[in-house]
């Protein structure tokens, strides 16, 4: 499974590429991204841009709609229950709704409404795998109300510069990680340790946790009194994620580059090569799901 993270310059220039048929232009203030799991991990990372707009990165269904919010749904299988729910809500409300799709339900719901505008993906056999046909078109189209500029090869960059550096890396870290339950911090780069988290519990099938930083320094920082099986983790090297740093003596990912797109694709392309380095130490097979299953298929019969 390795090579599915190894290749990641590959699908970044491939995304890049079919990103350029992409025309689209946001013309509402208010933007909602709907997603779950794999397919909400790019909606939160945009949330790092300086954005001209409320733009809110949200699980599952938003509470409110409206014909001035334009709705980002993104599920990479197309068949999540609880994003095609959204998008229904969003074709309700007569809201700008935008689908981001490997196919699917999702796929056949916008060809059946026109005012849906599609963008169709190729990826690979899991979402997980899949991050970089799914963050460029997102950053394409919210590039349109950008107040920094966003040069999408930069996500094929931040690969190809710090691949081998973080490959060696993930090895210092999945060796710190070994019989230790993992909590990873940020404040800026708070979306990435999310990311973190959910590659070690679906490629690993180990437990790990994410705060936000400063939220934890008023009070998950203390329960580090009693908590000696947890290793915190800081990806970030702000001001303020060294104050969790210095108080837990935290294991610290400092990002690598001044861009924040670099940042982004070598960031999560650390997580998961982390992740299938501890799959390898425990013995797991990264691709098989014990549980997921089942909760998608409970969650399917409440969102019919």
């Amino acid at each position: 499974m390795l090579e599915k993270y190894l290749s990641w310059d590959k699908a970044f220039e491939k995304s890049i590429q079919a990103s350029k048929e992409i025309d689209y232009e946001i013309k509402t203030d208010k933007i909602y991204f709907s997603g779950m799991g794999g397919s909400y991990i790019p909606g939160k990372i945009a949330e790092i841009f300086d954005l001209n707009a409320d733009y809110q990165a949200g699980n599952g269904v938003p509470r409110k709609l409206d014909k001035s919010t334009t709705l980002i749904s993104m599920s990479y299988s197309g068949n999540t229950s609880e994003t095609i729910f959204a998008v229904k809500k969003g074709l309700e409300a007569n809201s700008k709704i935008i689908v981001i799709t490997s196919g699917g339900y999702l796929e056949k719901l916008a060809n059946e409404n026109h005012e849906i505008y599609l963008v169709k993906i190729s990826g690979e056999s899991q979402t997980r795998y899949s991050f970089p046909y799914l963050i460029t078109p997102l950053l394409k189209i919210l590039s349109t109300k950008a107040n920094e500029k966003i040069n999408l090869n930069e996500l094929k960059e931040g690969i190809t510069e710090f691949k081998e550096k973080f490959i060696n890396f993930s090895k210092y870290l999945s060796d710190k990680i070994i019989s230790k339950i993992p909590v990873f911090y940020g404040s800026t780069y708070f979306p990435i340790a999310i990311r973190f988290k959910q590659e070690i519990n679906e490629n690993v099938k180990y437990p790990a946790f994410y705060g936000y930083i400063p939220e934890v320094n008023h009070n998950e920082v203390e329960s580090y009194v009693r908590g000696k099986e947890l290793l915190p983790i800081v990806i970030g090297n702000e001001a303020i994620d060294n104050v969790t740093r210095d108080v837990l003596n935290a294991e610290q990912i400092v990002p690598p580059s001044e861009s924040k797109l670099k940042n982004i694709s070598s960031l999560v392309f650390l997580a998961g090569v982390t992740s299938i380095q501890l799959s390898e130490i425990y013995k797991e097979n990264p691709e098989k799901l014990y549980n997921i299953p089942k909760c998608r298929e409970l969650t399917s019969n409440i969102f019919k």
